[in-house]
């Protein structure tokens, strides 16, 4: 098999004044994309040409550029592929690809997106993993404490178990492997999911995706779901008051709800809730736990003893630490390989004081930033702290921590840089 780095170098070689140039740059950037085990493939278009930028680990990098100046389109070709009209490129479009016998990888599928732009459509490919690394709680990569602390919560027969953190934090990864727990247990229980799209499929439970234009909105489709005898249900995102009260009332008439939120810890996601019109009586008797959640990039097994990592635990930038990363045939260069999770689980029903003292300040009508001070004053451990114990475990560096959770401010808070 031909490493990532020459299959890179035979793409860029492809003439783009060939009839054949687009079907064969998608062929080989799908195929590479997938051996490289990258999440998202970007198209971005120039004057002269396409920036191939690859999303590995959460990172988003250049990987290519494609010239350009033949009639063949490479963002054409994807849409073709996922049935989209190709004389609507000036607006923004979604269409799942469907590829060929000979492309199709089995236990992934892909998704395209569409956008103008100045220099002609924009595409980017998200890819999907059906069957994940990390499909149980055991191999999330927390640690025993909170290993049990999530199996407790499949053990709840109401109320909402929340997930928090930006895009790309693992929050629909960590959902996945808590329903697969509840699926195995026996007795079974009724398990539904409403999803923006479905990214794993599990024989398991029933899982249905949005579909705005027919109706199928969050709200409505929560509503309907309730009604079919549902015992465990899976929202993909409380992004509205209509889906917020919709969830709030279904976890008081006896259901447990899994959903996320993009809030950047726990404080700010009891906050927002009351923002979308939860009084604050219902988040405290509603909501059983928040998890806020974080990857971190592993330092890469094969070429970690390649890295002059400092005190500061910055990688060097001398021309043979360099030269000796760009040789290493696993993480293509970048030092890393792999990603783990970092967690903070909040219970706020009455078990844990740090749920306790968060609940007192929110009905108290505190600010986030006290809010913090109080969770902390409580015993509240942050992700600062985890991610500090992983540096001197070896597993990651400092540099991926402030890039994953920036400065740590004097309230407990983290600043994202990247």
């Amino acid at each position: 098999m031909s490493s990532p780095r020459e299959t890179s170098t035979e793409i860029s070689r492809l003439d783009p004044l060939d009839d054949n140039f687009a079907v064969a740059v998608v062929d080989a950037l799908l195929a590479l994309a997938i051996q490289r085990d990258a999440s998202d493939i970007h198209l971005q278009p120039r004057g002269d040409g396409w920036d191939v930028l690859f999303r590995i680990d959460g990172v988003l990098s250049v990987t290519e550029f494609l010239k350009g100046g033949g009639a063949s389109d490479p963002v054409t070709r994807l849409m073709v592929l996922a049935g989209l009209p190709t004389y609507r490129s000036g607006t923004p479009m979604e269409g799942r690809l469907n590829l060929k016998s000979d492309t199709a990888v089995a236990g992934v599928s892909m998704r395209l997106g569409v956008y103008p732009t100045v220099h002609g459509p924009r595409g980017v490919v998200r890819i999907l993993r059906h069957h994940s690394s990390h499909e149980t709680i055991e191999t999330l990569g927390l640690g025993l404490q909170q290993q049990q602390a999530l199996a407790d919560l499949c053990g709840q027969t109401d109320g909402i178990v929340l997930l928090s953190g930006p895009a790309g934090s693992g929050k629909t990864t960590t959902m996945y492997a808590l329903l697969r727990d509840i699926a195995s247990r026996r007795p079974r229980r009724s398990v539904m999911t409403i999803e923006d799209p479905v990214e794993s499929v599990v024989d398991t439970i029933s899982q249905s995706e949005l579909d705005p234009v027919g109706g199928m909105t969050l709200g409505a489709a929560l509503r309907s779901a309730v009604r079919q005898d549902s015992e465990v249900l899976l929202v993909s995102e409380i992004r509205d008051p209509e889906t917020a009260e919709a969830a709030m009332q279904a976890s008081l008439t006896g259901h447990l709800i899994f959903s996320s939120l993009h809030s950047s810890d726990v404080a700010s996601s009891l906050r927002r809730l009351t923002q979308l019109g939860v009084p604050h009586h219902l988040v405290r008797s509603g909501v059983r736990a928040i998890i806020n959640q974080r990857l971190l990039r592993r330092l890469c097994g094969t070429c970690q003893q390649g890295q002059a990592v400092s005190n500061s635990g910055l990688v060097s930038n001398s021309v043979e630490d360099t030269n000796r990363l760009n040789a290493c045939p696993d993480c293509a260069g970048t030092g890393y390989r792999g990603r783990i999770a970092i967690a903070q689980i909040v219970r706020i029903d009455g078990n844990d004081p740090v749920g306790d003292a968060l609940a007192d300040s929110l009905e108290a009508g505190d600010p986030v930033q006290r809010m913090r001070l109080a969770a902390k004053a409580a015993g509240a451990v942050d992700l600062h702290e985890t991610a500090g114990s992983y540096v001197e475990q070896g597993i990651t560096d400092r540099a991926e921590v402030y890039r994953v959770l920036g400065k740590k401010d004097g309230n407990g808070a983290q600043q994202p840089c990247g």
